[in-house]
């Protein structure tokens, strides 16, 4: 198995912009002939003062997630989470980080969480695009409309002092769509690699195959352009310089990576 790993790789979590940390999930998928994974990331944003993390992992993840949370916060609770959208993914751990952090604040577009998870009902607190959470130091993390949704109540969010979106399901790809699975899968060796430091470019089929599979309308919607110069010039109003997606690397080299993205929600509408 040792020649399907990465020669370049690198261990999460992992600070990928000031005061914001990778934390990837990656569950493993055993095939015949080799072993996959499945980026499920979730994001830890710091201040001085306070912490939000951005999506909460698969609930078969939660000890690591739990683990890694213990080393990056030290005996500081955790502030705020963030979930994208109410899907497993995103929100699976919701119950366990309010058992785990009974203060801690879950701020979003929360409209129908209640029904997914009473028991968290007197944390979750509603936000719209726009507001804004103070986390210290001059750190603050900006709710943003999702340009790009699964579900109606989507949001991103950016942090300004480090120029990093978090875009959900947004800006997600597959790596080997061959492999005829829905997920979002790897190779070992590649989980904590930034799209610069991958072996090749992500493929345009890649790209198209989660589009069409994750964001299902955009098999019916030959909108592409139209949705992706929205994305540009809010890309371009708030001053981005990484993506961080759920499902897929963290993109550092956005203008090689966006057209890419682009052609693969094309492509995915002629399917």
């Amino acid at each position: 198995m040792e020649e399907l790993v990465e020669t370049m790789s690198r261990d999460l979590p992992r600070e990928v912009a000031d005061g914001v940390t990778w934390m990837s999930s990656c569950l493993p998928f055993h095939l015949q002939d080799r072993v996959i994974h499945g980026h499920t990331s979730t994001y830890l944003a710091q201040g001085t003062e306070s912490s939000i993390l951005i999506d909460t992992g698969n609930p078969s993840s939660w000890n690591i997630i739990s683990e890694t949370l213990d080393g990056l916060l030290g005996d500081k609770p955790l502030s705020y989470v963030f979930p994208t959208h109410p899907e497993l993914p995103h929100t699976g751990n919701l119950p366990r980080l309010v058992e785990k952090y009974p203060d801690v604040q879950v701020v979003g577009d929360i409209r129908d969480y209640h029904l997914f998870y009473p028991q968290i009902v007197p944390n979750l607190h509603a936000r719209v695009p726009g507001d804004k959470v103070d986390l210290g130091g001059g750190y603050e993390f900006v709710i943003v409309e999702a340009m790009i949704r699964d579900l109606p109540n989507t949001q991103w969010g950016f942090v300004p002092k480090s120029g990093v979106l978090f875009t959900a399901d947004g800006f997600c790809y597959m790596h080997r769509p061959e492999l005829d699975d829905e997920d979002p899968v790897h190779l070992p060796g590649e989980c904590g690699l930034t799209t610069d430091e991958l072996s090749a470019p992500i493929a345009v089929e890649n790209a198209a195959f989660f589009t069409g599979s994750a964001l299902y309308w955009a098999r019916f919607a030959n909108d592409a352009d139209q949705v992706y110069d929205r994305v540009g010039k809010l890309m371009d109003d708030l001053g981005v310089k990484i993506v961080a997606p759920t499902h897929g690397n963290v993109i550092t080299n956005i203008p090689e990576v966006a057209p890419i993205i682009r052609a693969g929600h094309k492509h995915a509408y002629r399917y």
